[in-house]
């Protein structure tokens, strides 16, 4: 029952929650860093940042007020962050192998295998299974899927640079961010097959 956003900027107050979506309330953040992805599970609310230290790169609350710093996996840009299947899972744009890292409390974190070294930014769950989008990254290596958020699988799409993926009424839509491209949105019931 409650609205919570996260920023890149400001001094301590980088969180804002809302009730409503109308009226908001700074909160304190437990760091200053860059805080891009929020999500929700377990009865606990998980941010994680693209800079920062890594003991502080994740963030948690119980309520959306208090936030308390948690150490990353690894200190890498952290993007995004979903919740799913009893598991959270934040995905990196930065890193060697290992963009992706998961935990069952969101406090506990452990480094996973990437499908590829993509700028992975966002991250949902829906239909039994991860789905991750990247803004950079070779061929077909702009999403990759997982049934459990350890193995992780590309999957073609249509080259673009995404920037953003959820879940909802059964489809995984996915916007792009690149001016020039036609295709700036695309979907899948499944984030296994996308359209051309």
């Amino acid at each position: 029952n409650l609205f919570i956003a996260v920023a890149i900027s400001g001094a301590g107050n980088r969180v804002m929650t809302s009730p409503d979506g109308i009226t908001w309330t700074t909160r304190t953040s437990a760091a200053d860093n860059n805080w891009r992805g929020i999500a929700f599970g377990a009865g606990l609310y998980v941010a994680v940042a693209d800079t920062g230290l890594i003991t502080n790169q994740v963030m948690t609350s119980p309520d959306g007020v208090t936030w308390t710093s948690r150490s990353s996996a690894t200190a890498l840009a952290w993007f995004g962050v979903a919740f799913g299947n009893d598991l959270f899972v934040a995905v990196a744009s930065t890193g060697v192998g290992n963009r992706v890292m998961t935990s069952p409390d969101g406090i506990t974190w452990t480094a996973r295998v990437s499908a590829a070294d993509s700028a992975w930014v966002s991250v949902a769950y829906g239909n039994g299974g991860f789905v991750a989008v990247a803004n950079s990254g070779g061929a077909n290596q702009l999403v990759m899927t997982s049934p459990d958020g350890i193995n992780w699988t590309t999957r073609a799409s249509p080259n673009a640079p995404w920037n953003s993926v959820i879940f909802t009424n059964g489809l995984f839509i996915a916007v792009g961010v690149e001016p020039s491209v036609d295709n700036k949105v695309m979907t899948s019931p499944d984030g296994i097959t996308w359209p051309a």
